[in-house]
């Protein structure tokens, strides 16, 4: 009996023993992973696909991305407008700091750099995701050579060019396999745009100055505001212009019929809009310029101000059909931009709705 019981303790001992062996093997085993850079997507066995991305690459990818690190906010909310925005692992300073449009979703410790053309690439690789998602002007080769041995692929999504919308619409859609909802959020903005588009064919079009933040900032081809001004059936003042400054005179000479300015100087980007008496002190700024009360627009009062987030990537649809209405309300009977950033905000954006991001404001009705 008792050299059985010795048996059972030494077999038992024996047992113990070579769990604890294992489990610093498999202890040692991670930290020689770490210690390689290898990373843990490596091991992950899941279906792959091609996506080509805005600047035309073929990017291998797996599908669907489950981790992904963003930088520039356009494409963040494109991405929370199909649904994947529980994916993100990862973003830049500027999405960080904009908390109420994100609802305090993003985390300091989720900061991968301070915007897309400054990237801390060692916070990216801590985080491990599957992808990092950035737009054309921002370090995409560096990011591409600093991430690739990682097997952390680098996907480009220019968002914030409103031309590029629908093909930045298939990326997202197709990198999150949310294909469906990115093609309800394109329909439901192609649709207004076409409408625009056919009912102004053969109006002729109404000259404006457009105006971004600080005096004489407009915008010209190639510039991100330029396709928002064209899209609205606008005549862009500056179109034949090559630098996005311009003199004061050069607006006052040019005799605009419309002034349409982002009006949100001090402000990243905000959900809430100025106040009513901020609106009004801009555009009495506006009016008080010297030699501008000349111009059309001042002496017809045909002055809209925007706030900063209709402005920007997606939103810039919306801030296209608050110029396009303010311009030819009789036109676009149909078009109600109010309705659309409501929609935007509370369907795409899971927001609530805010009023006053215009001014004058717009109602459901306009």
């Amino acid at each position: 009996m008792k050299k059985t019981f010795t048996k059972i303790i030494v077999r038992l001992t024996a047992a113990l023993l070579s769990l604890s062996l294992c489990a610093c093997s498999s202890a040692e085993s991670t930290e020689n992973t770490k210690d390689k850079n290898i990373s843990v997507n490596d091991t992950e066995e899941k279906e792959h696909i091609v996506v080509t991305d805005s600047i035309g690459r073929d990017v291998e990818i797996p599908y669907p991305v489950t981790k992904a690190v963003v930088a520039n906010a356009y494409n963040t909310e494109i991405i929370n407008a199909v649904g994947a925005l529980d994916c993100v692992v990862g973003v830049d300073y500027n999405i960080y700091q904009d908390k109420e449009s994100w609802k305090n979703r993003f985390t300091e410790d989720m900061v991968i750099g301070k915007s897309q053309k400054d990237l801390n690439y060692e916070k990216i690789i801590e985080l491990q995701p599957e992808v990092l998602i950035l737009t054309g002007n921002g370090t995409w080769e560096e990011a591409e050579k600093q991430l690739e041995p990682f097997g952390i692929k680098v996907i480009v999504c220019n968002a914030y060019y409103t031309n590029e919308f629908e093909k930045s619409c298939d990326i997202l859609g197709k990198v999150f396999a949310k294909e469906e909802k990115a093609e309800e959020l394109k329909k439901y903005f192609m649709e207004k745009l076409d409408y625009i588009q056919n009912q102004l064919k053969d109006v002729p079009k109404k000259r404006v100055y457009f105006e971004y933040r600080t005096e004489g900032n407009t915008t010209v081809p190639g510039d991100f505001f330029y396709y928002m001004v064209e899209y609205s059936g606008a005549d862009n003042i500056f179109k034949n212009a090559s630098a996005v400054q311009v003199e004061s005179e050069a607006v006052v000479e040019a005799n605009p019929e419309y002034i349409i300015k982002v009006s949100a100087p001090d402000v990243y980007s905000s959900y809430y809009p100025p106040t009513q008496e901020e609106h009004k002190a801009i555009k009495e700024e506006i009016m008080s310029r010297p030699g501008w009360d000349e111009i059309d627009a001042v002496k017809n009062d045909n002055i809209l101000l925007l706030s900063h987030y209709v402005h920007g990537g997606a939103s810039k649809l919306v801030g296209t059909m608050y110029i396009a209405k303010f311009l030819y309300p009789e036109q676009l009977s149909e078009l109600h931009p109010e309705t659309v950033f409501r929609d935007w905000l509370e369907e795409f954006q899971k927001l609530d709705y805010i009023e006053g991001h215009t001014y004058p404001e717009f109602s459901f009705e306009d």
